[in-house]
């Protein structure tokens, strides 16, 4: 063997062995498009996170995030949050410097979050994302763009649904349909006045002699997700007292929620309180309260979010099937109330936006965790963390032939089985479209069944009030520091003895007081330039 065919045997030794090599690698140790190809293994850096549910289970014992940390060389650090008051948490943290890396809150279009931006307190994401390729695919639509503050955007938002066509999954209002039946009621409600029967009718009966009241919610923050619907359905909010949307009436745009019409669904409110059809309680709702009191059969409806996994979860799996091992299944004794008709006669559905909160970046952080922090966005837009998010782990969950996958247990609910790889996964998005997926193991096929047969009946049955999105991001001088808390107002109105009219203008006047009129009048002035008609 001559010298040059000695070296082009040796060559191709070589080119097998790296090939056998890469062969070998585990997923684990694949670089990602955003990592750089070094020989040299990245610095291992911690990351510190605030999300909700996240210090809830030990993150060591959760084999989804040992991979993934392994993946990026990092260890994430939970940092606890509180459920109340987690706005005053971020606040107090953002003050006192000490926000952790990275950040969830619900916060775009608020003061505090203006505050932020403009001290500094957050990072902005680079313009050019074109090295995080799964990030910048993720971050290219219209709406996401939208969002940009002088060209930046300041955070990731935390998408929920492609259309807000599935908002109606929001707000779900569940009802004890055994105990209807069992107080003589036949047909489910279709209508205001057959849905206020049929509450009645339970209160009344009570077949369980539990002393069950009507309604209540797992939150306040919920209430106007139903009951706006009847006269102003634009009005629909987040909680947050900056997502108002504005609406045309009488030739000027106006927050929906101070709509003529608005008054006719506090008028309805009040009307089924003052009958003893609301539970007294819900003002005072905190937690699980009004979970536990559903199950236990004390309310005979609930109004909750979370979509159907929060309810399959929360509230079938941890307390409806411990209360009532043997008696009776939960969804052959439940309902979901479809959207009931507004006072004009059309069905709408809350409507909020395609995501909910978003997932912020402490500017303290040095340029090298920057980067791996978009690294790691970046890989939980990739297609192999979306499979690990939605069937667990691989040859242990599922099975993948080409690109077929089988699960190797359909009972298996990955949500349960990965709890704080499912919180944290949250803190990319909230995958609510894997949720309407056939393949989705999150719920059980009886969630499944009833939550598409409430997209369905929404998606042919309701429609949306035209509103203007682009005046709810719009910045005026007073616009920038107005907060509407209509779910308090809402509230006010319930349990005053003041006659409707009467509490109602006095809650308006004090929102002039605050410069209602003069916000109004910006809003319509930059809505003109930029011919937005």
């Amino acid at each position: 063997m001559n010298i040059a065919t000695r070296r082009l045997a040796l060559m191709l030794a070589a080119v097998l062995l790296v090939i056998a090599s890469a062969g070998c690698r585990s997923n684990d140790q694949q670089r990602l498009p955003s990592q750089p190809a070094s020989s040299a293994p990245p610095e291992h850096l911690e990351i510190s996170v605030a999300i909700w549910e996240l210090t809830d289970n030990p993150l060591a014992e959760d084999p989804l995030i040992q991979r993934l940390e392994k993946k990026l060389n990092i260890t994430i650090k939970p940092i606890p949050m509180t459920t109340a008051n987690y706005v005053q948490q971020f606040q107090m943290w953002a003050s006192s410097g000490q926000l952790p890396d990275i950040f969830a809150v619900d916060a775009v279009n608020t003061q505090y979050y203006r505050n932020w931006r403009d001290q500094g307190v957050i990072k902005p994401l680079p313009s050019d994302l074109s090295a995080y390729p799964y990030l910048n695919q993720y971050l290219a639509t219209t709406e996401f763009q939208d969002l940009k503050n002088d060209g930046k955007l300041y955070f990731i938002p935390r998408k929920t649904y492609d259309s807000t066509d599935y908002n109606v999954l929001d707000r779900l209002v569940v009802y004890r349909w055994d105990l209807a039946q069992q107080a003589g009621i036949t047909k489910e409600p279709e209508t205001w006045d057959e849905f206020r029967t049929m509450l009645k009718a339970i209160v009344e009966k009570d077949p369980e002699n539990k002393h069950i009241t009507g309604l209540t919610s797992v939150s306040k923050l919920l209430l106007g997700g139903l009951f706006w619907l009847y006269g102003s359905p634009a009005a629909t909010s987040d909680g947050s007292g900056s997502d108002f949307k504005w609406i045309k009436e009488d030739g000027r745009y106006i927050p929906a929620v101070f709509s003529k019409h608005a008054v006719e669904s506090l008028k309805l409110l009040r009307e089924l309180y003052s009958a003893g059809l609301i539970d007294p309680d819900l003002p005072l709702t905190r937690g699980n309260m009004a979970v536990d009191k559903f199950a236990e059969g004390k309310v005979a409806a609930i109004i909750t979010s979370g979509m159907f996994r929060s309810v399959d979860t929360n509230m079938n799996k941890n307390r409806w099937q411990k209360l009532h091992p043997e008696e009776k299944e939960f969804y052959d004794s439940v309902r979901f109330l479809k959207p009931l008709p507004s006072m004009d006669g059309n069905r709408y559905s809350a409507v909020f936006k395609t995501f909910w909160s978003e997932s912020y970046i402490s500017s303290k952080v040095s340029e090298a965790k920057m980067d791996r922090i978009l690294q790691l966005f970046d890989y939980m837009n990739s297609p192999e963390f979306l499979e690990m998010r939605h069937y667990g782990l691989l040859d242990v969950d599922y099975t993948k032939s080409g690109d077929t996958i089988r699960k190797i247990d359909p009972n298996t609910n990955i949500l349960l089985k990965y709890p704080s790889f499912t919180a944290f996964a949250n803190l990319a998005n909230w995958d609510g479209m894997f949720g309407l997926d056939p393949n989705f193991s999150g719920i059980s096929p009886e969630a499944y069944d009833a939550q598409q047969e409430l997209i369905d009946y929404a998606m042919r049955m309701t429609s949306k009030q035209a509103y203007e999105p682009r005046l709810t991001n719009l910045s005026t001088p007073t616009k920038d520091t107005f907060t509407i808390f209509d779910n308090d107002d809402m509230i006010r109105v319930m349990i005053s003895k003041l006659p409707v009219e009467v509490i109602w203008k006095s809650i308006l006047d004090g929102y002039k007081a605050k410069g209602l009129d003069r916000m109004i009048n910006e809003v319509n002035a930059e809505a003109k330039k930029l011919g937005i008609e």
